[in-house]
């Protein structure tokens, strides 16, 4: 019997996206090593950064062993006047149009709504993931199907790109707020994922405008479930809420200032919903844990019998493990912007950062680290990612193993084997 799916799920936070770098660096150079064997990570799917970071192992998946060493490189080699290429006539647009006059120009204008100009992010998606081998790592079994979520900005929709071995969609969601597309993934769906509003403008796909697929899915958990995965090991740059400061609340009144509001609101903007998505796929896994250890391994069988066979989305119990960073990111923000290894440049973007830092309240500078692209701050991530993985060893050694973990993990391949079966005797 074939391994369980397994899916690598990565999640929105632009510049805080290198933590997710430093979790596969250790994946794959520290853990993948000790584990002796290759790790199985049959879908990826990703959201915003995490969307980019999707595209490139899914690029890369026939080369496992330097997708880490790659992705620090490329974290470590930025600097944030690359990638954040605002002028003065950016800032000047963006509140012309805020305040109802917008920007003369015509309607494909890639910059409308950014304050930052995409050229440095445009180049970093164009020119290190090699897109054409995505197809060629799909029709060779490297992957089974790459996701990457963007918010069609006209309807509000979350549009699920996906590109998959054989082609076409899987059994998709009756949500209408959750539009599957079919397609051959390429640098603008990393781009719209990716483009948080404000800070990056919207891209046009298929002619009409997509934004950062955070606003509405910041973890895409359901993609990678209806693409098959029965493992989903999902690395989110939201920290713990334990790793935040309890006494953030204070600052409130005394720090009402526009950066420290702008950093809060962009937050819940992109709200990490993973721990209700998780509470609820951890019900349903209670429940058919609860009825396998009651009716023995053919109890998931009986279920689908009763249910019928026209059930789109069979029920199956899913291994889960999150990763989220044990510090607060707005904070580490904070103090390596104030430690003088960000040093003030003569290009607009340092002195922007700086300010942003200036205005939020003390040790926090939650909106400049989503736009701190720079290798100070990436390196401090990236090690922070390292660490967290490394703590979780035996978490992952579970979460890897082919053993079935519960008496439901069971059921659930008792009823793949009968499927099998039935197939075979057709």
């Amino acid at each position: 019997m074939a391994s369980p799916k397994t899916a690598l799920v990565l999640g929105a936070g632009a510049a805080r996206g290198a933590y997710e770098a430093g979790v596969v660096a250790w994946l794959r150079e520290e853990f993948e090593p000790g584990l002796g064997r290759r790790l199985p990570l049959d879908i990826v799917a990703g959201t915003s950064v995490g969307a980019i970071h999707a595209c490139f192992l899914a690029a890369t998946m026939e080369r496992p062993e330097v997708q880490g060493r790659v992705l620090i490189a490329q974290w470590e080699s930025m600097r944030v006047e690359s990638v954040l290429r605002a002028s003065f006539g950016d800032i000047w647009r963006v509140l012309r149009e805020s305040l109802g006059k917008p920007s003369r120009g015509n309607r494909n204008d890639v910059r409308v709504g950014g304050l930052v100009d995409p050229a440095g992010l445009r180049a970093l998606v164009g020119g290190q993931i090699p897109w054409t081998q995505i197809g060629r790592n799909l029709r060779n079994g490297r992957l089974d199907a790459l996701a990457v979520s963007a918010t069609h900005v006209g309807s509000g929709r979350t549009r699920v790109f996906v590109q998959r071995r054989g082609g076409g969609l899987p059994s998709w969601s009756v949500d209408p707020q959750l539009e599957g597309v079919a397609t051959r993934i390429g640098p603008n769906h990393a781009l719209a994922s990716a483009a948080i509003p404000v800070i990056f403008p919207p891209v046009r796909l298929r002619g009409e405008l997509h934004a950062d697929g955070a606003l509405r899915m910041s973890v895409p958990l359901s993609p990678a479930l209806r693409l098959g995965a029965q493992r989903v090991a999902v690395i989110s740059p939201s920290p713990r809420r334990d790793a935040i400061d309890a006494t953030r609340g204070e600052h409130e009144a005394v720090y009402g200032s526009a950066a420290y509001l702008a950093g809060k609101i962009l937050g819940a903007l992109l709200m990490d919903r993973t721990d209700q998505d998780l509470a609820r796929l951890e019900q349903l896994n209670g429940l058919l844990e609860a009825g396998a250890r009651e009716y023995g391994p053919d109890f998931l069988t009986r279920i689908h019998r009763a249910l019928g066979d026209g059930r789109s989305s069979p029920l199956h119990y899913v291994r889960t493990l999150l990763l989220r960073p044990s510090a607060d990111l707005g904070a580490l923000a904070a103090e390596y912007v104030q430690s003088g290894e960000f040093r003030r440049a003569d290009g607009l973007a340092h002195l922007a950062i700086h300010k942003l830092v200036e205005r939020e309240a003390p040790g926090q500078a939650d909106l400049a680290s989503f736009m701190l692209f720079d290798r100070g701050f990436a390196s401090r991530l990236i090690e922070l990612g390292r660490k967290d993985a490394a703590l979780r060893a035996a978490d992952w050694t579970r979460f890897f193993s082919d053993a079935p973990q519960c008496a439901a993990e069971e059921a659930t391949l008792e009823h793949q084997r009968g499927r099998l079966g039935e197939l075979q005797a057709v």
